[in-house]
């Protein structure tokens, strides 16, 4: 699923947000062409975000937000931009059913003025810098087309040279960072 498959007017990035999503992200790319990987790889960016690790699928975190906004009469683009200047922030803060927080911004895709995205440090969400996310996220993708049962720091930077652009790291330290989103992403 890509942002294009979630319903209008929803403009959401489940590459970078949603854990679940990634997860199954890595299993379909097995047999991928690298090309597009590689393309698919950058869109999750080089700084920090909020990745969502509850229950709620991409199409419920849709479901529910255009469900909230039309109880809000909030759903057309003039009325939504009206919903988000109620704030000085221009943006909203909104809780879904889990308990999870959403931030409502204007989206800048056209037909998807409604870009939303975890809140910071809301329930069911964790700080992510964005390249020790893509650097596992392809690190497990080079370990399925490879057939290793562990990376090593040579596998990790070697994706992080040819897939990511990336300086390679000096270590690779078990139980830290870049481990850690090994693990969640292979629970």
């Amino acid at each position: 699923m890509r942002y294009t498959d979630i319903p209008a007017p929803i403009l959401f990035h489940p590459l970078k947000h949603h854990l679940a999503y990634i997860r199954e992200f890595i299993k379909e790319q097995a047999t991928a062409e690298e090309t597009t990987l590689v393309a698919q790889l950058k869109t999750i960016g080089s700084s920090q975000l909020d990745l969502y690790l509850g229950e709620l699928s991409t199409l419920q975190i849709a479901t529910e937000t255009i469900a909230y906004l039309q109880l809000q009469q909030a759903i057309s683009p003039d009325a939504y931009r009206l919903y988000l200047s109620g704030s000085t922030s221009e943006y909203q803060l909104v809780s879904l059913s889990d308990g999870s927080q959403w931030v409502f911004r204007w989206g800048i895709v056209e037909g998807r003025h409604v870009h939303l995205h975890p809140a910071r440090y809301s329930q069911h969400t964790i700080r992510v810098k964005a390249n020790t996310l893509k650097t596992a996220v392809a690190t497990l993708i080079a370990v399925q087309r490879l057939h290793v049962t562990v990376p090593d720091l040579s596998l990790i930077n070697q994706v992080r040279l040819q897939w990511l652009e990336l300086a390679p790291i000096p270590a690779y330290v078990p139980k830290e960072g870049l481990d850690r989103m090994l693990q969640l992403l292979q629970q």
